[in-house]
């Protein structure tokens, strides 16, 4: 269960740590959306307007055309990007893509729909190479955008507090691209002549990558929903992104996501929806943080 989700269900969101966000209320069931309007430190608007704001855009969605075209939404990337995804391809961080079947494709951002309710808008990685890369992008010039969109891995440090007291190292993370990749043992000479064995773990960020997925014949954003909102924000839309082809026995796994009604009905959201007053709003959303301790313990047992 999730945090919202618990919220939720406790009706106790007092002290919770919250960022700021932009909620697709048009297709939120009312209650959730008023969770969501109504978040600290969201101001104190009565109850009957945040109401009356939800069901209009409610209204808002079901007045719209019936269905939706995608014929445009993607294209082949041009031989100017080769020798990018050539680099790409050949990183250890593509082999999962690869394994899956994925392709390389720009995309239309305004044309591909959007799988989540919520999506954060202050962009936590933008780190100073980010907005250094952001700063000059631009839609004519598609490797500064495949520099954002398909990032290739760069070594980044990862602060780490050790407490002696308990033996261990304590790593936190405002996302979760930063997890354990692997482990290690290895022979370290501790001093000149004074041999040890080490044992312990890899930890590393990975950049999120702008992924579309196509699911019961729709086009979906998967992954990298700050990168593209934000780029959508700068007036950019068409985009590198990797495509992968979901068959029509596979399910969409995606911890919440809107329901396949929602999805594959009539009037599905679009990315651009999160950037529309009309059916989306501006709120807050509950912020993760993850916590990674690698931990060293010595029992001795007798008998």
């Amino acid at each position: 269960m999730t945090l919202l989700k618990k919220a939720l269900r406790d009706h106790n969101i007092v002290g919770l740590k919250t960022r700021p966000a932009r909620a697709l209320i048009g297709w939120m069931p009312q209650r959730d959306a008023q969770i969501v309007l109504s978040l600290p430190p969201a101001p104190n608007t009565p109850l009957p307007k945040l109401a009356k704001r939800i069901r209009e855009a409610h209204a808002a969605v079901r007045s719209r055309p019936s269905g939706i075209d995608q014929t445009l939404a993607l294209e082949d990337p041009g031989k100017e990007l080769d020798d990018y995804l050539v680099s790409f391809r050949a990183h250890p961080n593509f082999e999962p893509y690869r394994a899956s079947g994925c392709s390389f494709k720009i995309a239309n951002l305004n044309e591909i729909c959007a799988l989540q309710p919520i999506a954060y808008m202050d962009y936590l990685d933008r780190s100073d190479r980010f907005r250094e890369l952001t700063g000059h992008a631009t839609q004519d010039n598609m490797l500064s955008l495949a520099r954002i969109t398909l990032p290739v891995p760069a070594p980044v440090e990862l602060p780490a507090q050790f407490d002696p007291a308990t033996n261990a190292w304590t790593l936190r993370s405002f996302g979760s691209e930063t997890r354990i990749v692997g482990q290690f043992s290895t022979r370290i000479e501790m001093a000149p002549g004074m041999f040890a064995m080490g044992f312990g773990f890899c930890v590393a960020s990975l950049p999120s990558i702008v992924q579309v997925v196509r699911y019961r014949g729709r086009y979906f954003l998967k992954d990298g929903y700050h990168r593209s909102l934000l780029l959508l924000e700068k007036g950019i839309a068409r985009v590198p992104v990797i495509l992968r082809e979901l068959s029509g026995a596979l399910k969409l796994e995606m911890e919440g996501r809107f329901t396949d009604e929602k999805l594959l009905g009539p009037h599905p959201p679009l990315l651009p929806d999160y950037l529309r007053d009309d059916v989306a709003a501006a709120g807050f959303h509950l912020k993760s943080e993850k916590t990674i301790v690698v931990q060293a313990t010595e029992n001795l047992k007798w008998g």
